[in-house]
């Protein structure tokens, strides 16, 4: 009796345990590897027709910028996303990087492990101002990225861009002053 108690006990754990197994291999995790740069985009100006305009210039112009740095093709993959989200994806490695557009950094993408560069109009004008924000646990990307932003916002498609952006006539002068903020 005690033997067919067991049977029944053991073949009831067995029954059960066959579709945990089969959940846990169906639920594997799939990694993919990519040799594009990650690139959040928050704009702060979303309802901004001339937004899309500015980030793909913005894409473009460093892509150019870090393919000539490294000798090769470096593409970019951009995603828009809110700040939170940003600030989130920086701090797991789901991005690489971010770039603010059309103002200050938010606070949900403030942190010591980032370090910002921004990117500041001569007239001051916060419409007009660029952020990049890069990972400090990439220390060769970090730097790769800090050499590269100040010759990526003279570019002048992206110049021409961000001027459509903030509503400056195209016939309107733009530089743009580069300072890290935190390092």
């Amino acid at each position: 009796m005690k033997a067919i108690r067991l049977a029944v006990i053991g073949l009831s754990v067995l029954v059960c345990a066959r579709p945990l197994a089969i959940a846990a291999d169906q639920a594997r995790i799939k990694v993919e590897a990519s040799r594009a740069l990650s690139l959040a985009v928050v704009d702060l100006s979303r309802d901004n027709p001339a937004s899309e305009q500015l980030s793909i210039a913005f894409k473009e112009s460093l892509c150019a910028e870090m393919s000539e740095r490294c000798k090769e093709p470096t593409p970019i993959k951009i995603t828009r996303v809110d700040a939170s989200r940003a600030g989130w994806g920086l701090g797991t490695g789901l991005y690489d990087a971010a770039v603010v557009l059309g103002g200050n950094v938010p606070r949900a993408m403030s942190s010591s492990e980032f370090s910002i560069y921004k990117a500041i109009p001569q007239s001051g004008d916060a419409k007009r101002s660029v952020s990049l924000i890069a990972r400090k646990a990439d220390p060769g990307l970090a730097q790769l990225l800090a050499d590269s932003f100040p010759e990526v916002v003279k570019e002048e498609t992206f110049l021409m861009a961000l001027l459509r952006y903030s509503g400056a006539p195209d016939t309107a002068k733009s530089e743009l002053k580069v300072a890290g903020v935190g390092n």
